[in-house]
């Protein structure tokens, strides 16, 4: 197995005028026609502070538990390039308080997700 170097990618994503703005308009199956690939993968990765560590230590001080001072989540899909068949998806939230970063939320969400990756050393 093997995936395209991604400066590939985005040249060929440039050629065919395919931006940020208008990927979605793009079908798996078109896109990997396009790309010259056997398959895609997409996805999506958010992050959020819904809570500062001031506000979750006083939060701990007053109810006793403390809340969220990071999170993220992410859903990746591989698509058969072809039939643009979904094969796999993968989608995982995380949330971490006091002491966490946003680097500490995507390392941790990114990990898990590599364990979980279909692929097979040949």
């Amino acid at each position: 197995m093997s995936f395209q170097d991604a400066h590939k990618t985005n040249a060929l994503l440039a050629r065919h005028e395919i931006t940020a703005e208008n990927l979605r308009s793009y079908t798996p199956e078109e896109l990997a026609r396009l790309l010259e690939v056997d398959g895609v993968i997409t996805g999506t990765f958010e992050t959020d502070k819904p809570m500062s560590d001031g506000a979750s230590l006083a939060l701990g001080l007053v109810v006793g538990f403390y809340g969220a001072t990071n999170s993220g989540k992410t859903s990746i899909n591989i698509y058969d390039g072809t039939s643009g068949e979904l094969l796999w998806k993968y989608e995982k939230a995380l949330s971490r308080s006091l002491g966490s970063d946003t680097n500490t939320i995507v390392t941790t969400i990114m990990r898990k997700a590599s364990r979980k990756f279909p692929y097979s050393k040949m």
